[in-house]
This record gives C-alpha cells, structure tokens and sequence, in this order.
C-alpha cells in the first residue's frame, strides 16, 4: 500500500512539475502583454492661436502592447509615436479635452493613429491600447 502511496506521490509532482515547465515556455512568455510607457511627459499648447491666452495639456501616456516584439517596436519608433501624439494633442479643441468622454474619444484616435504608424512600419499593429495615466488640462 505504501508503494502505491509512493509512486501516486510522484506521478503528482511529475505533472506538476511539466505543468510548470509548460508555463515557462519562452513561446508564451513573449506573448505576455507588456506596458511601454512614453516618457518624457507630454506637454503641448492646444486650442485656437487666435486668442492672446495659451491653453496647455500635460499627460502621461502608456501603450499596453502584445509581447516582446511589441514592446521592441514601440521602443524602437518612440520618436514618429510620440510625434503623432503631439500632433493629435496640440490640434484639440477646449471642449475636446475637457470631459471624460471627449477624452476617451481623443484617446480612441491617439490608439489609432499609433497602430496605423505600427501597421506602416512593421506590417502589423502591435498595441493593444494607449492609457492616459495622467491628463492635465491648463485653460
């Protein structure tokens, strides 16, 4: 009885040990999503330039992107990501920016116009989705 016992205890950690050894797979782990955040802050004017006042957002963006590829791509076109982003930001309107709704759908082109850039360039998008982790609106 005490062999049966034995030999039960082993198959358990013989399939424990494959189902973590099955998790590890490098394959998978490259399929993980990964969060690349843009730094520096953005910061840029916006509105009309008809007016003497200046308005101004500052925000911090994160891209959640599908593995290690993912992250490498964004890494490696930061500087036409983060002009997109400048451009997109600095071509708002104050009533564009100025509610969570309107910033949701700003944050809906912004994604956008990152994966349109993605697709161009390497032939597929590779971001999941854009995050605003901070957005700051100066009227």
């Amino acid at each position: 009885m005490r062999a049966i016992a034995t030999v039960i205890a082993l198959l358990s950690v013989l399939a424990a040990s494959t189902v973590r050894a099955e998790e590890a797979d490098p394959a998978e782990a490259s399929a993980e999503t990964r969060y690349v955040e843009l730094k520096p802050t953005f910061v840029t004017n916006f509105g009309p330039t008809t007016t003497p006042r200046l308005m101004y957002i500052k925000t911090d963006v994160a891209l959640r992107v599908f593995g290690s590829e993912g992250e490498k791509a964004a890494e490696h076109h930061l500087p036409a990501l983060r002009n997109a982003l400048v451009l997109l930001l600095s071509k708002q309107s104050e009533s564009a920016v100025i509610t969570g709704e309107a910033r949701e759908y700003v944050r809906e082109q912004a994604l956008a116009e990152l994966q349109e850039i993605l697709v161009a360039e390497e032939g597929e998008a590779l971001i999941e989705d854009l995050l605003f982790t901070n957005f700051i609106v100066q009227r």
